[in-house]
């Protein structure tokens, strides 16, 4: 089955995509902040939420 990334839109397989995100609420706060139409019970592809966890471990720094 296939699913479209609700932040970048690209076509991913439902093997390779998460439905919801067990994470931060920082994280979240960020995904929320620029894309305010996400919603956790939707698909989301595992590039994009590492895309998110990144920012965090670069703002650590």
């Amino acid at each position: 089955m296939k699913y479209k990334c609700q932040i970048c839109e690209r076509e991913i397989d439902e093997f390779v995509s998460i439905a919801h995100i067990k994470a931060e609420e920082y994280l979240l706060g960020l995904i929320l902040k620029d894309h305010p139409e996400w919603k956790e019970h939707k698909q989301t592809c595992h590039k994009c939420v590492d895309y998110y966890r990144k920012l965090i471990k670069e703002a650590e720094l």
